[in-house]
């Protein structure tokens, strides 16, 4: 049996407790699945929210399970059925959310997940984008349909989310304004924000009626205010708030689920409607076919990577625990092999 290494949860809890870097078969892929082998793997904050539990009642985990989302590497060998890939080929890919699998020597994916990572980007650069760009997409594009010369507020701007948002929402023909710490406002300004509200300095709060959409990373008081600083007719744009319609109609297929998702979001709802705004809340789908406009946006210079740090793989405890303390500015990165 061929082998590899990865990191894996062993139950909820915390990353010290749970995590533990296994030996585990190889796998293998099916017909239409892609075995890559990986460089570099990126990581996002439902990574650790999965291994907390704070999302076991829409994504419960079966244990042993091999973490991670975000992963560029080399096409090691595929099923019998692709046609879009071939040995050698340098991809990345946002990972199936039913199986993970990101943090690993090899993982095995879906064909229509993977993409061509960019050709001026090395694989810890291409690692970092997945997610991010997934998520901005689907909000941004997919649900909000926002258009050039709309105004939007991106909150954390200078998180791993944050700062892909910011450009993205500027090659779109977005006026960007951003919030973030004192000491982080010209970086993100630097990113594309024309105006940078800092928390440390700025009563967040007493910003109203200015925004067709506000991008929510953040949840909890930041959710309802967004209500707040969107004009009327605005879109609030959530990965953080309660779930929405559409959430809780795809994940709670139980009544007591469903109607405790229902009072997680009444007062969202309440205040969207004082506003006649639109709210999505929703979870990121994998996409090939997306992340292969992002790699053509890359390769035009229109977005970069940030990255704050690189950490070997066997320090993925680390890495964790450096995301979870919250202040990374860009993301973080596990090198897998160089």
């Amino acid at each position: 049996m061929s082998t590899m290494r990865a990191w894996q949860a062993m139950h909820y809890g915390n990353e010290r407790d749970s995590l533990r870097l296994n030996t585990v078969e190889k796998p293998s892929p099916a017909a239409k699945e892609v075995c890559i082998k990986v460089h570099a793997a990126s990581l996002n904050p439902i990574d650790y929210k999965l291994l907390h539990g704070d999302l076991k009642k829409v994504m419960p985990m079966p244990f042993p399970i091999t973490m991670g989302f975000d992963a560029a590497g080399v096409v090691y060998s595929v099923g019998s059925s692709v046609t879009r890939f071939k040995l050698g080929d340098k991809v990345y890919v946002r990972a199936s959310r039913e199986s993970l699998r990101a943090f690993a020597e090899y993982t095995v994916q879906p064909e229509a997940f993977v993409a061509m990572m960019p050709s001026a980007c090395n694989f810890e650069e291409s690692a970092s984008f997945p997610l991010v760009a997934l998520t901005t997409v689907q909000g941004f594009v997919d649900r909000a349909h926002l258009k050039s010369g709309d105004s939007i507020l991106i909150h954390a701007g200078s998180g791993g989310l944050g700062s892909f948002a910011i450009q993205y929402a500027r090659q779109m023909g977005l006026t960007v304004h951003t919030t973030t710490s004192s000491k982080n406002a010209d970086w993100v300004q630097k990113l594309g924000a024309e105006k940078v509200f800092c928390y440390d300095l700025v009563d967040i709060g007493t910003i109203n009626n200015q925004y067709d959409a506000v991008f929510d990373t953040l949840g909890g008081k930041e959710t309802l205010q967004a209500f707040v600083q969107i004009k009327s007719g605005g879109v609030v744009i959530s990965v953080a708030g309660p779930p929405d319609i559409e959430m809780r109609n795809k994940f709670a297929s139980n009544p007591v689920v469903r109607f405790v998702m229902w009072m997680m979001s009444r007062k969202v709802y309440a205040a969207a409607k004082t506003k006649n705004a639109r709210y999505f809340r929703y979870l990121t789908e994998s996409s090939g076919e997306q992340l292969s406009q992002i790699t053509l946006l890359v390769e035009q210079g229109k977005i970069k990577p940030v990255i704050d740090r690189v950490f070997p793989f066997e320090q993925g405890i680390e890495a964790f625990e450096y995301l979870v303390a919250g202040r990374a500015k860009g993301k973080v990165i596990i090198r897998i092999a160089d």
